[in-house]
């Protein structure tokens, strides 16, 4: 019980701290915008290829970049934010004010995990309604207005898809953790990104042109490929979660 006290007032505190600065909503402005950037060339692409239709889905869900990554611009914001909840703690002295309020560092990191996986949520949300309505004014933007004005999304399309939702909160959780070992908020986001990109490619179901290539390299490994694609997240978020407890229990807060 007093371990998830701990945990409730960090997740209260991470919260508090994260509405009350205006970088967070430029932050998710910036991922709406990066959404609507990859969204509009992959409709006029759409329409250019014909059959539009038929390839709205592909165009909401971020053209060949989603195919990579689901919702990437949402995926970058909340590594971004996820990691700034660790590292603004030692790079603008607030270390001492956190840790006082919350001794408990593991439940205090445990609380950022979940603001984080929360943030990439909300973040492939907005994200999915931003690319949803860049996809509308795309088609109509087209050149064949023709084929394009018989384009008519689904409602439904502004939702994010399962795969959407969580590879963008395994974004700010992975971020959460990488802050701690890398030090460095640039460095952790990439190292988010990248694992992220890893696991998307891997996934049951993926759509990544890489897909194959991972494959190939599995099997020249040895490994199984199904017994390894289903572990590999959890050794990876497991190992990752450890070396970041010890980093926040050893490090020091001047």
């Amino acid at each position: 019980m007093i371990i998830l006290r701990a945990v409730r007032r960090s997740i209260g505190y991470e919260v508090t701290r994260l509405a009350t600065r205006r970088s967070t909503i430029g932050v998710a402005g910036l991922a709406m915008f990066g959404s609507a950037l990859v969204t509009l060339p992959a409709a006029r692409a759409a329409v250019t290829w014909g059959a539009p239709q038929s390839r709205v889905d592909w165009v909401v869900s971020g053209g060949s970049l989603g195919a990579i990554v689901p919702a990437a611009a949402g995926v970058a914001a909340a590594a971004w934010l996820g990691a700034g909840l660790v590292t603004e703690d030692y790079r603008f002295g607030l270390g001492l004010s956190t840790y006082s309020r919350l001794p408990r560092r593991g439940a205090g990191l445990l609380g950022k995990i979940v603001v984080a996986a929360g943030l990439g949520l909300l973040l492939a949300i907005v994200t999915r309604v931003a690319a949803f309505f860049t996809a509308l004014g795309g088609f109509a933007l087209a050149h064949s207005t023709e084929v394009s004005g018989t384009v008519s999304p689904s409602f439904f399309l502004l939702l994010p898809t399962v795969s959407e939702a969580f590879f963008a909160m395994l974004a700010g959780v992975v971020g959460v953790l990488t802050a701690p070992l890398l030090r460095v908020r640039l460095g952790a986001v990439a190292a988010a990104c990248g694992v992220v990109a890893m696991l998307a490619t891997v996934s049951p179901h993926t759509q990544s042109p890489y897909a194959p290539l991972a494959s190939r390299l599995l099997l020249l490994s040895g490994l199984p490929i199904l017994p390894t694609v289903i572990l590999l997240p959890e050794f990876a978020l497991f190992g990752l979660t450890c070396a970041a407890l010890l980093a926040v229990r050893r490090r020091r807060v001047d």
